[in-house]
């Protein structure tokens, strides 16, 4: 490999290392290059990926300082950190593979299991803590929250849980309430527009009939 070459590289993921550390984790087509350093989650229909910068398991704050992707702040730790196990446990059926990409939860198990854990009925005011916290963690990648549709999946991010923070996950799953069942919104089917040409054998005078009969 020529010098130019290593240069060009050397470059490349720069570049793209910038980007993440400004914007976070990007949604890019597949048919783009490896970057090192960045891991690529693909989405289950295939038709884009992530790139998240790959850190190692366990990684202090200092070497996150350094790899330029300090921990992610936000607002009411406490409550965001609570929300995103619930989502966990509800997005994460089969904890013997990984996290990503997980299925679908829904607002209402969210809740269900939001009570649970709090050993009281579902309140009102829980609805304003949940979605205050599904916004944050959506906004910072751990979550991909449709607020329309009330749906929820694990973000990104959680491709970078390591070995060591998928045991405590696992362990965290198996004491939190079980959530009900899933019952996701509705998909309508595609209307496609009708074929403005004439099927295969049928003579524009058959055609012009036709309309006629109408």
């Amino acid at each position: 490999m020529t010098a130019e070459a290593v240069e060009s590289g050397r470059s490349y993921n720069a570049l793209w290392w910038a980007k993440v550390q400004s914007a976070g984790p990007l949604q890019v087509s597949p048919d783009t290059p490896a970057v090192a350093g960045l891991t690529r989650a693909a989405e289950p229909d295939g038709e884009s990926v992530w790139m998240v910068p790959t850190l190692p398991d366990g990684a202090g704050h200092s070497v996150l300082e350094e790899l330029g992707t300090p921990p992610v702040a936000v607002e009411q730790p406490n409550e965001t950190a609570r929300v995103l196990a619930i989502c966990v446990t509800c997005c994460w059926p089969d904890r013997s593979g990984p996290a990503w990409p997980g299925v679908v939860g829904t607002l209402t198990q969210i809740k269900a299991a939001y009570a649970g854990l709090r050993g009281r009925p579902e309140q009102s005011s829980d609805l304003t803590l949940i979605i205050g916290s599904l916004r944050r963690l959506h906004a910072t990648s751990w979550l991909i929250w449709n607020e329309k549709a009330g749906e929820v999946r694990l973000g990104p991010r959680v491709i970078t849980w390591g070995p060591s923070q998928l045991i405590g996950l696992r362990e965290l799953c198996r004491i939190l309430p079980d959530p009900p069942a899933a019952v996701l919104t509705p998909r309508g089917p595609l209307n496609p527009e009708p074929d403005p040409l004439p099927s295969e054998g049928t003579s524009p005078a058959s055609s012009a009939a036709a309309e006629g009969d109408v």
